[in-house]
């Protein structure tokens, strides 16, 4: 029996924990080969006892946990690296922020095909992640649900019939308040996403629709398309997921209810497709499905994805980290909801910089980007 050997970074996240549930689900078609953590070591042994790993990662061990001498244990960003470059049929990146780059760069260079479920590699360095992939002959496939149905939708053999894509977004748990009230949302309040279970940075972003924006320039670089070819539309029920446009006239739309197992599956298993013991999608049940166009008023924050397509790739990078630093904070309870993008805006309009050609220089825009957003949000501290 074939089968797919499968390194799972970020093993004790959510998509991590949404990736065993699959293995757990079809163990005769994948083989878990190594795991990494950032510290939940405890977890990390737990997982490699049950699935026979023998490669792990983590970078603090607070617990003094201790594993068996047969696995091969690798610490810090130096052993991320490495796991990530161990020869596998595909790597599961599910580590959450910008470190993912690296891992998802190495795993690619070294043949290695990558199953992305995090945006900001994409989002800081799409053009440098596609010609790795392209140069090594192996794909990036996406596991966010919206891209992971466009992907679905999308036939690269009639790209010229394609006139655009649709990513259709829940709105969060702010669609239907007031924007007079946002500057008194609390951070429980903007943690509670209506459909998924995510992550408190990914959860924040989803409540701005930040998320949305980073998606725009995600699908930009792995649809090679242009900006005005993404459209975004609310979707309350997150029944349809992402919609492909053809020149013709008909739309190919992927359905399907709100689930991170389905699309692991299509991009873990591919080209394969399998049979899993999930709800299905009952149309009647649903009975009315509802679109509405984004109040740009009450989320400003969603016309960066597309103003980030139209210009040199360092706004990609800096609307990243001064996100990533903005969102840091609102969870630390130092600023305000609304401050998020209003520091994002202003690090915007303060930096300019060369294009990034390489990782290096990403990095360095990157981490110029993040002191320069701390400093700027000290003026927006509650």
């Amino acid at each position: 029996m074939t089968y797919k050997n499968i390194i799972l970074l970020g093993a004790t996240g959510s998509i991590g924990a949404s990736t065993l549930k699959l293995i757990r689900k079809k163990r005769e078609k994948f083989n878990l080969v190594g795991v990494s953590t950032y510290e939940k070591t405890e977890e990390l042994k737990l997982i490699s006892e049950e699935f026979n790993v023998k490669n792990v990662c983590f970078f603090k061990n607070d617990q003094g946990i201790t594993f068996g001498e047969s696995i091969n244990v690798m610490k810090g960003h130096q052993g991320l690296l490495e796991l990530a470059s161990l020869n596998c049929d595909i790597v599961v990146s599910g580590i959450s922020g910008l470190a993912g780059l690296m891992p998802a760069y190495m795993a690619l260079k070294n043949g290695n095909n990558i199953a992305i479920a995090n945006k900001e590699p994409l989002v800081v360095a799409g053009n440098i992640l596609i010609d790795c992939s392209k140069k090594n002959n192996v794909k990036i496939l996406p596991v966010d649900s919206e891209h992971n149905s466009i992907f679905q939708c999308f036939d690269n053999n009639l790209r010229e019939n394609i006139s655009h894509i649709t990513l259709t977004a829940s709105g969060g748990p702010f669609l239907n308040r007031s924007l007079n009230s946002f500057k008194e949302i609390t951070i429980e309040e903007a943690l509670k996403h209506p459909k998924w279970e995510m992550g408190k940075k990914i959860s924040i972003d989803s409540a701005t629709l930040i998320n949305k924006a980073l998606e725009v320039i995600e699908a930009g670089f792995l649809f090679e398309l242009k900006s005005n070819q993404i459209n975004v539309v609310i979707h309350p029920e997150s029944i349809i997921h992402g919609l492909v446009h053809y020149k013709d006239g008909s739309v190919l739309a992927n359905l399907a209810l709100p689930d991170m197992i389905s699309p692991l599956s299509v991009a873990i298993g591919y080209p394969e497709r399998y049979s899993l013991d999930l709800p299905k999608l009952d149309l009647v049940e649903v009975s009315q499905l509802n679109f509405f166009k984004p109040d740009l008023k009450k989320f400003p924050g969603l016309n960066f994805g597309w103003h980030a397509l139209n210009e040199p790739n360092y706004f990609s990078i800096v609307l990243n980290a001064s996100n990533e630093i903005a969102v840091d904070l609102f969870l630390k309870n130092k600023i305000k909801f609304t401050s998020i993008v209003e520091i994002i805006d202003k690090c915007l309009n303060e930096q300019k910089f060369n294009s990034a050609n390489n990782l290096e220089e990403t990095l360095e825009i990157d981490k110029i980007s993040r002191i320069f957003a701390k400093k700027i949000s000290e003026k927006f501290y509650v």
